[in-house]
Order: structure tokens, then C-alpha cells, then sequence
């Protein structure tokens, strides 16, 4: 399962100079965040992966991993853009 557009609804601010102050000041972690902006977002469901008893974990793993990055490359744009993203919303 992949959702197209989930990363341009939401936004955090985490790498600014603001942030790493408050952190050398007070050791605690906040990421203030903004979203819930209109962009559509679309999930796609893949193809099941077949089970196989003769797999391991981590092979089943490796395996779920490259299906849904197939998927991303597949429906998400690179780079990704808040103002695409705002634009499909409303075409």
C-alpha cells in the first residue's frame, strides 16, 4: 500500500536554527508541524506478495520493501511539491 501526496499535507520544521536552539536549551525534542493542506492524496494497493514458507524474514522483508518503493516510484513525483500537490487538489 503507497498513498501518493502523504509528505506534501503535512510539513515539520525540524532542521532550523530556531529548533536547534531550543534543543541546546532544553534538551527536549519538539517539531512543531503545520499541515492538513488540501492536496489530494490517492492510495494504491499492489500486487500481493505470495506467501512462501521457505523465505525468511528478512528475505519477505527485502521483498515488501522493493514493492512498495516500485509503487512510489511509479505514482509520486520527484521531487515532491506542496504547490503540485495543491494544484492536482483542484484540476
Amino acid at each position: 500500500i503507497f498513498t501518493q501526496n502523504i509528505r506534501e499535507g503535512y510539513r515539520t520544521y525540524g532542521n532550523t536554527r530556531l529548533m536547534r536552539w531550543l534543543y541546546e536549551r532544553t534538551r527536549s525534542i519538539f517539531f512543531p508541524q503545520f499541515g492538513l493542506l488540501p492536496v489530494k492524496l490517492r492510495t494504491y494497493i499492489g500486487e500481493p506478495i505470495p506467501y512462501d514458507p521457505n523465505i525468511t524474514a528478512q528475505q519477505l522483508a527485502e521483498k515488501t520493501k522493493a514493492a512498495v518503493e516500485a509503487l512510489r516510484d511509479k505514482h509520486q513525483k520527484i521531487p515532491g511539491s506542496i504547490w503540485r500537490a495543491l494544484w492536482e487538489r483542484f484540476e
